[in-house]
């Protein structure tokens, strides 16, 4: 079986370094504005119940994944079919324009439908991924993947973090806006720079040659099923308190009458999405060279260790007395005030979303060797139909708990979901052993 890319190897340096920038831009764009849904719910859409805001938000955030998961496969077929980079314009062009026009969105049923809609035409991360995977050499895939994932990490670190002051200085519908500007320009990037050398394969006739091929992807496909459900639970444990985040830096900071939440919410997101970057990098070039598995289960424990001290270190802080920052970097200075529960949730942030990112490089890589080059789509598609799986049910059981319980519970039971995936990667890398050797 042929397993090394071979569309696209004379220039995959190039093409790296182009998505690279797109997709730093493009996830940059989407945190402008989407990590602060809950406050645009409340404080422009008019939702006033503090369980309605909660689950307005779960459940935004769960439609889109929703609406991913069903479309994802059939994007992928399409990529197999007609290219990887017509994919990716796709998946700006269409985000560029239903991202711009949630800013725009009267009520909370309309934002929730353009969530919906984000879902099913974009997908811009695993289309990236998709066109690097099938362009870069098999012994460099490590490093293309990882450093991928630190592209999509840092956008979204550098997004959060402008993102929180953005809201406040130009309101939340004119972020939006933003968001689809920066999303459309990383598009035309693509467009203008990205080379792909695709050969559209021939038309499949009803022989029995075309049957043999079918069945020849639905095995591909049932052996990638373990990876499968890896990327579920993994997506999952992830995503459990994404859409209740800037609920709980609120609670930390003292609550909503209090003032700053949405720029602190930045700056702590920002602090995760740099440690997701920096894992991105070293975890990248790491897993050419040393045992991908002995990473996996590490950092599946860091994250596990990190979530569960989120519950007790900064939420022991809550109430004690604010402090005065004085922040100056670039020749600017200003002067903020600090809750201790929210500056200790910084380092912490970091160090979960570090340990927990370092499982995604691990399991593109082991997706990517097992699979043939000329089927790489429609595997990385139902890849995202699982992790899509994980980004439905974690956002709306992370909604459901801080209903019944409170947000602070979420990192209660949050940490359990990471740490049953140090048996799980033993379990995966059992079955697809002999496929990663081939």
């Amino acid at each position: 079986m042929q397993l090394m890319a071979e569309d696209g190897a004379s220039y995959w340096r190039q093409n790296l370094l182009i998505i690279w920038i797109s997709q730093f831009l493009t996830l940059m764009g989407f945190s402008f504005s989407l990590p602060f849904s809950p406050f645009y719910i409340r404080d422009v859409l008019g939702v006033s119940a503090d369980a309605q805001i909660k689950m307005y938000a779960a459940l935004a955030t769960a439609c889109a994944s929703l609406s991913l998961a069903v479309m994802s496969p059939l994007w992928g077929i399409l990529a197999d079919r007609y290219g990887r980079k017509p994919m990716l314009l796709r998946a700006n062009f269409a985000g560029s324009i239903i991202v711009a026009l949630m800013g725009m969105a009267p009520n909370v049923s309309t934002f929730i439908t353009l969530r919906m809609l984000q879902g099913l035409f974009t997908g811009t991360t695993t289309a990236a991924m998709t066109l690097i995977a099938c362009g870069t050499p098999r012994n460099r895939q490590g490093l293309a993947l990882g450093a991928l994932s630190a592209a999509v990490y840092s956008g979204d670190m550098t997004g959060q973090f402008i993102g929180g002051l953005l809201v406040e200085w130009c309101g939340y519908r004119q972020a939006f806006f933003y968001s689809g500007l920066a999303i459309g320009f990383s598009g035309l990037l693509v467009l203008l720079l990205v080379r792909e050398t695709f050969q559209r394969p021939q038309p499949v006739v009803k022989t029995s040659k075309g049957a043999r091929d079918w069945d020849s992807t639905l095995s591909l496909l049932q052996s990638c099923l373990p990876l499968y459900a890896l990327l579920l639970l993994s997506a999952f444990a992830r995503s459990i308190d994404g859409s209740q985040f800037a609920l709980f830096v609120e609670f930390l900071n003292g609550g909503p009458t209090v003032a700053g939440a949405a720029r602190w919410t930045g700056r702590a997101a920002a602090a995760g999405c740099l440690g997701a970057m920096l894992a991105g990098l070293l975890i990248g070039r790491l897993l050419d060279r040393f045992r991908p598995s002995r990473v996996a289960r590490s950092a599946a424990l860091g994250a596990t260790l990190a979530m569960f001290s989120i519950a007790i270190i900064p939420v022991h802080m809550r109430g004690m007395e604010r402090v005065a920052l004085d922040i100056g970097a670039f020749g600017l200075h200003f002067r903020d005030m600090a809750a201790p529960a929210v500056l200790a949730l910084i380092p912490l942030r970091f160090l979960m979303i570090f340990c927990s990112a370092g499982l995604e490089p691990v399991m593109n890589v082991w997706l990517s060797k097992i699979t043939p080059a000329s089927q790489k789509g429609i595997v990385f598609g139902f890849a995202v139909t699982a992790r899509s799986g994980g980004w439905i049910f974690g956002p709306l059981a992370g909604g459901t708990i801080s209903v019944l319980w409170g947000v602070k519970a979420i990192y209660i039971i949050g940490p359990f979901f990471f740490l049953a995936l140090v048996p799980m990667i033993g379990w995966v890398l059992r079955k697809i052993g002999s496929r990663l050797e081939s």
